[in-house]
């Protein structure tokens, strides 16, 4: 009974050991004195109310050599626990030790392993939601590293590497349930930084390869496998357990089986809580139902991003194609949308369209809620292509933000209101907590923080940069200086609360150090963020690089910079600080020099990451230029505007392996931009032409291809070049796709000696590909069979997944009619290698001929669904010739299933298209059609004929 009464007393007063240790009662924290008190409670808590002993108490005080008296000196300790503690939390003598009256409310470990075992009570039930709530509350509880100051004591290590491993488990439970539930995209980043944390344990590689597919990436997918299985190999030799092996074969084939909801878009996962705006949302939320575009206004930092995110996310369940959010603050003042929209969802450029009306062809068939956001400063463009989204596509709607309307038609303009007070302040202790853990909403600091929104007219932006001074100043003090800053209050309306939010930011950069000051304002040229050495390098090169960590750090914690953590942690800065930052540049007379860097930053990361992307890490230098292709677009658009022609030249000529393989086709018409302004004579010239050539190919434009190519006057690129940017290469590819294939194989044949003899390896698999591609087109593939093994050999030597992809394609496409078995099994890892280093365009032919194959000798049901995942794959990339020869394989497919009627239609489809059938010559007939549009048709009629094949009726 007594303990019982104690334990009563004890809910009263909370003991946190993960993180940090802490004791608190309702009125506040608890000092529990200095070290030796400390420990002592740790070494209590770590027991969870069992007795310690008095011996094992003493040895984790003073370890193995403890003072004369140390029995009484631990007494004395004990005593004074006591009173601090008092009878909320009984400290009890019991022989031969002491132990704590603990709870589970009372111990906030206790409390997060009670509510892990009723999560995974709950997902063995399939309550995925419940999953969520339980996991989110407990995670909720860590504050930092379990017992983070004696984790490295004999006494704690135990306990704190088991609530450690429990915290991971978890983590990766949860981000189960996300995919679940169909949030796999929120899942996506949970478990990446898992499988960073924890790079040899199966189940997070595992979790975050069903997350992916189910956000339909499917190629990040198949490279969360590869790279499990080669960290699995290096550290411990072995490969990958059953349960990966059989979850990457289902991805790879798109089994229809896997669990999962369709991909659900790409809304960031939201770092804090959404406070208030519960009206607002619910009203924006029924905008959103009665019509197609609705745009939220307001000033900058009102708060339109945030709720736009968060209505989106509220509203996902409702399209069956997700919520996909395109962020227009990284492009240049002006600037076309298009480019930006497509790479948001996830395409490329469609041969013979402009990237507008490859979206809107994407878009015409989804039902989807695209979120525009940042508008304002490319109003002109957004507008139309929203304008256009409006019109033609009916199954989507859009959500914009801007500080203007975009004046479209059927648009319903949603101005943002200012927070309220009850909201504001809301908002202003939960960024005050995590500036300052122990911050408290006493009666004083409650006025002051009142006057604090008041003053700053309930802007959220302006709230936070207050709220982040808490951890150096008190809500009184912040709320006295702000009575003192000008233009602060005293009128409303959106003109006010402009100068208000102008005056918040003024207040907050005043308060910086000069260093700080002069970080925050260089920060403001970087168009998509930068990570810390190419801060350091541009904005302020003469200092110590791990000086601009810390004034970066100091930033961030003011709230003045974002960041985001990856392999590489990135920095941001908000839209509207990234303008006053931009004001202050140009007031100091600093933006100039800070482009000239920017510009040279970035022409030589463009040109480090070519090369790379050429080498054995390609991935990570993938990664690299994705990370940073903002950036790239804003120093061509600078250079070319200074008409700085050297930079703009070099950066042209260094990301065809990126744009070509990965981005889309927006910097070939970089190149085509400096062909017009480029002495002829340049050493770099033939590249650019060589780029501008390949974006011509690849739109299908086969005649500006060739004269382009001719521009070059048959000289060589200079050494290094990226593969895909030799003009004479296109004039091959352009001759083996009308038919003249031995032009083809002796280009190919004679660059295959020429790069032998340079001892390119790298130009050497290129060549020698092509000749076993050309040998393969022209029905002798026996004679392309060296140069194909010669390819793989070459290409395994160099360690490059796209070379080796590469190299196993060829050499399966000359054994396909021999050996379909070793053929299939080559295509499928050209495939897997490919989308490991995010290589679309490789993927998708090895993928396609790997369906092919399955359709003349393999299983007709397992081709149907390969052939389907390959007409959405070429959609997305947006190749039509890929498009039209895997439409002629499903032709084929059709005819060997006895699909009489549909193989019929496709072959009119594809003769009213002007292309071959497999199915016979074309019917004068049928009369002919757009291209466009037959494409449309053609790949409508294959989806549904494919979804017949693979999944039959049931007969009774």
């Amino acid at each position: 009974m007594q303990d019982e009464a104690a334990m009563a007393g004890a809910a009263h007063v909370h003991f946190r050991v993960l993180g940090p240790l802490s004791v608190e009662r309702a009125q506040g924290p608890v000092a529990v004195g200095g070290h030796k008190p400390r420990t002592l409670l740790a070494a209590l808590l770590v027991a969870h109310g069992e007795v310690v002993s008095a011996d094992r108490l003493v040895a984790a005080l003073w370890g193995e050599t403890p003072p004369d008296g140390a029995l009484t000196a631990l007494r004395a300790y004990v005593s004074r626990l006591r009173g601090v503690l008092g009878d909320a939390a009984p400290l009890r003598y019991r022989p031969p030790g002491y132990c704590l009256v603990l709870d589970a409310a009372t111990l906030d470990a206790a409390e997060f392993e009670r509510r892990v075992r009723t999560a995974r009570a709950a997902a063995a039930a399939g309550d995925h939601g419940r999953v969520l709530a339980e996991l989110d509350t407990a995670l909720g509880l860590w504050r930092g590293d379990a017992l983070a100051e004696f984790a490295d004591e004999e006494f704690a290590a135990a306990e704190a590497a088991r609530l450690t491993e429990l915290r991971t488990g978890a983590a990766a439970d949860r981000a189960d349930a996300l995919v679940e539930l169909g949030r796999a995209a929120e899942a996506v980043p949970e478990l990446e930084a898992l499988v960073r944390a924890h790079p040899s344990w199966e189940r997070p590689a595992v979790s975050l390869m069903r997350a992916r597919y189910a956000t339909g990436r499917q190629a990040d997918a198949l490279a969360a496998y590869h790279e499990l299985r080669t960290r699995l190999d290096d550290e411990l030799g072995v490969e990958p357990a059953a349960p990966a092996q059989a979850l990457y074969r289902r991805i790879l084939v798109h089994d229809p089986g896997l669990a999962g909801a369709p991909p659900q878009g790409n809304l960031p996962r939201r770092a804090s809580g959404f406070v208030g705006r519960g009206r607002e949302v619910e009203r924006v939320l029924a905008a959103l139902r009665a019509g197609p575009l609705v745009t939220l206004t307001g000033v900058g930092g009102a708060g339109k991003s945030r709720l736009a995110v968060e209505v989106a996310a509220r509203d996902r369940d409702r399209f069956d194609d997700g919520v996909w959010l395109c962020e227009l603050a990284g492009l240049p003042e002006g600037a076309p949308v298009g480019d930006a929209v497509a790479a948001a969802l996830g395409i490329r450029q469609r041969s013979g369209l402009s990237v507008e009306q490859t979206v809107l062809h994407y878009l015409r068939e989804r039902a989807l809620l695209l979120v525009v956001d940042n508008c304002e400063h490319v109003l002109a463009h957004a507008a139309r292509l929203v304008g256009e989204v409006v019109q033609h596509c009916p199954r989507v709607v859009v959500l914009a933000t801007s500080r203007e309307p975009l004046a479209a038609d059927g648009e319903q303009v949603w101005p943002v209101p200012p927070l309220p007070l009850e909201d504001a302040t809301a908002l202003f202790v939960q960024r005050a907590r995590a500036a300052a853990p122990d911050f408290r909403l006493d009666a004083a600091a409650a006025d002051a923080v009142a006057a604090i929104c008041g003053r700053l007219d309930g802007l959220p932006l302006g709230i936070e940069l207050a709220a982040a001074r808490m951890r150096v100043m008190s809500p009184v003090e912040v709320a006295r200086r702000l009575e003192d800053a000008p233009l602060l209050g005293g009128g409303r309306g959106p003109v006010a609360r402009h100068q208000s939010l102008e005056a918040a930011i003024e207040w907050s950069y005043r308060l910086l150090p000069e260093p700080e000051q002069r970080l925050f304002r260089g920060m403001s040229v970087f168009a998509g963020g930068a990570d810390l050495r190419a801060v350091h390098r541009v904005v302020d090169p003469e200092a110590a690089e791990d000086d601009v960590l810390d004034r970066l750090t100091r930033l961030v914690d003011r709230s003045m910079v974002v960041a985001r953590s990856g392999v590489h942690s990135r920095y941001r800065l908000l839209e509207t600080l990234r303008a006053y930052g931009r004001a202050r540049t140009e007031e100091a007379g600093e933006d100039r020099a800070l482009a000239r860097r920017h510009v040279a930053v970035h022409v030589d990361l463009a040109e480090r990451a070519g090369r790379g992307m050429q080498g054995a890490d390609e991935r990570a230098w993938a990664e690299e230029g994705l990370a940073v292709y903002d950036d790239l677009r804003a120093a061509f658009t600078r250079a070319a505007a200074d008409r700085d022609w050297e930079p703009a030249l070099r950066l042209v000529t260094a990301v065809p392996e990126l744009v070509h393989l990965r981005v889309g086709y927006e910097a070939y018409a970089w190149a085509e931009q400096l062909l017009r302004v480029v002495d002829p004579g340049h050493p770099r010239y033939p590249a650019a032409v060589g780029a501008a050539a390949r974006g011509a190919w690849n739109r299908g434009d086969f005649a500006v291809a060739t004269a382009t190519a001719r521009l070059a006057g048959g000289r060589l690129p200079p050494p290094g070049t990226p593969r895909i940017a030799f003009p004479g290469d296109v004039l091959a590819d352009v001759a083996l796709y009308d038919g003249d294939v031995e032009a083809a194989l002796r280009h190919y044949t004679a660059e295959a000696e020429r790069a032998r003899a340079d001892g390119d390896r790298i130009r050497l698999v290129w060549t020698l590909y092509y000749v076993a591609v050309c040998q393969a087109v022209g029905r002798t593939p026996e004679r392309g069979l060296a140069a194909a093994r010669e390819s793989l050999e070459v290409a395994d030597a160099t360690a490059n997944p796209t070379a080796q992809s590469m190299a196993r394609y060829a050499l399966g496409l000359v054994l396909k009619k021999a050996e379909p078995d070793r053929a299939l099994a080559l295509f499928d890892e050209a495939g897997a290698l490919a989308a490991g280093v995010r290589n679309f365009w490789w993927q998708g032919i090895a993928e396609m001929e790997a369906a092919a194959t399955r359709a003349v000798h393999g299983d007709p049901v397992e081709a149907a669904r390969e052939l389907a995942a390959v007409l959405a794959h070429w959609e997305r990339v947006g190749d039509a010739t890929q498009q039209w020869l895997n439409l002629r394989y499903v032709a084929r497919l059709l005819q060997r299933v006895d699909a009489a009627e549909d193989a019929a239609a496709l072959h009119a489809c594809l003769v009213a298209a002007g292309k071959p059938s497999p199915l016979g010559p074309p019917d004068p007939a049928v009369p002919r059609r757009d291209p466009r549009a037959a494409e449309a048709a053609a790949v409508a009629l294959a989806r549904s004929a494919l979804g017949r094949v693979a999944a039959p009726p049931v007969r009774a």
